[in-house]
């Protein structure tokens, strides 16, 4: 752990090097409110193609990035539980939208129960030092957390929400909170729709503009209505910070893979208890559960990372030989084998050869998941506003998912969790 740490961090100060360093006068003392917004699959420049009036505004009077690196894979599960805890998907176990725990000999899809996410999220972090929250639709925030529970949560996901009707539980939950002497200090939610359109009509289709239009639209009503609510109940100094992010981007696609096909794995093996094979966009990993010992495992993964070599369009590793710089080796949720396909390439299991045309078949346009340091559309973006006093319109270089976590903790004036990236995101000597 302690060398994919030293390699998360060189790669940091890759990023870091070229960001702008501004000097941001702090308010008086007072109590923060945070708000911090998710907008899944937003890349940077769906925000100069469309009317953002909202976006805009926040941009102009606030401090931004078009350049939030996700960690890999560039999957909505693994970022958003990275930028909640702060580090990365080998420590919390999230490696994928869906995978496989071999210690609960189960495959895992969409998983959102707290129980699976083994490093502390920021709304934990907050609660465990006095800050109230509210979280509504980040995955893993529907209950307790190593005992401690939002003051505010789901249940469960529920998908047939509109975006405007998840924006709208977390003002709910605000407009209701009057009976506490300790009112809430940090809100999150999460919006959903560009990341659906990104993947049914592409990344570069007019349905994506008049999505980040409505998305605009939507957000710029939450805000004025969270404004009004803010200026209710502040006390002279209390200052609101507002950070609204993206997980990751979009890219086009052109062409599907069939990972049996491509992996030499029957569908009979996969289906059965020898092996498990499973697909997130543009990445598989291969279980292979049922190998007598350690040299029968590794002779079958050699054949099937042989096998895999002979295409031009994926790289495949074993487990114990992934980039270190992804952290992404688990124990138990990482498979013997890794295959991650390039930009444009995506996994689909109904294509009926080892590789064939998107357009012979009914497949995603748009597909993400791809390594940001290969692919730079992968990119996401986030912009900060605190009211009332403003940060007048600071443009800030490259940053990292891994950031927010502390970002968040930093503007509530409490400590980041033990095990999350300690450096937060700061445009001068201080940003409160």
């Amino acid at each position: 752990m302690q060398l994919v740490k030293i390699h998360c961090f060189m790669l940091l100060a890759v990023w870091l090097a070229t960001s702008v360093a501004v000097i941001a006068t702090p308010p008086d003392s007072g109590r923060a409110v945070v708000i911090w917004i998710s907008i899944d699959g937003v890349r940077p420049d769906y925000l100069d193609r469309a009317e953002t009036p909202a976006f805009d505004r926040l941009r102009a009077e606030g401090a931004w990035s078009s350049g939030l690196a996700p960690v890999f894979p560039s999957l909505t599960f693994p970022n958003h539980a990275s930028q909640a805890t702060g580090v990365l998907p080998g420590q919390h176990g999230i490696v994928m939208n869906s995978f496989y725990d071999r210690a609960a000999g189960r495959e895992f899809n969409f998983p959102g129960h707290p129980r699976l996410l083994q490093a502390e999220p920021i709304w934990i972090t907050a609660e465990r030092q006095g800050r109230r929250t509210a979280v509504f639709d980040w995955v893993h925030s529907y209950g307790e957390y190593a005992g401690t529970t939002p003051a505010y949560h789901a249940d469960h996901f529920r998908g047939a929400l509109s975006d405007r009707e998840r924006l709208q539980l977390v003002l709910d939950a605000w407009q209701l909170d009057t009976g506490s002497d300790q009112p809430l200090q940090l809100l999150m939610g999460y919006m959903m729709t560009p990341d659906a359109v990104g993947h049914q009509y592409g990344p570069d289709s007019p349905e994506i503009d008049e999505t980040m239009a409505q998305a605009d639209a939507e957000l710029g009503v939450f805000l004025d209505e969270a404004i009004t609510l803010f200026d209710e109940r502040r006390d002279p100094h209390d200052q609101l910070y507002v950070l609204v992010t993206s997980d990751h981007g979009m890219s086009e696609v052109h062409t599907v893979v069939n990972p049996y096909l491509l992996s030499g794995l029957s569908r009979e093996e996969a289906d059965s208890s020898a092996a498990e094979l499973v697909t997130s966009g543009n990445v598989a990993q291969l279980y292979l559960l049922e190998a007598d010992d350690a040299a029968t495992r590794r002779a079958w993964a050699d054949t099937i990372v042989e096998r895999v070599r002979e295409f031009d369009f994926a790289d495949v590793y074993h487990r114990a030989d992934l980039p270190a710089r992804w952290g992404y080796e688990h124990a138990e949720r990482t498979g013997d084998v890794v295959i991650v396909l390039h930009t444009g390439y995506t996994f689909n299991r109904g294509a009926h050869r080892v590789h064939m045309p998107r357009e012979d078949i009914n497949a995603h346009l748009g597909m993400h998941g791809y390594d940001v340091v290969d692919n730079p559309e992968m990119n996401g973006i986030w912009v900060a506003w605190r009211y009332p006093q403003t940060w007048g319109g600071i443009e800030i270089g490259p940053t990292h998912s891994l950031q927010l976590h502390a970002t968040i903790a930093d503007w509530l004036g409490i400590e980041p969790a033990p095990a999350a990236l300690q450096d937060p995101i700061r445009w001068g000597e201080a940003t409160r």
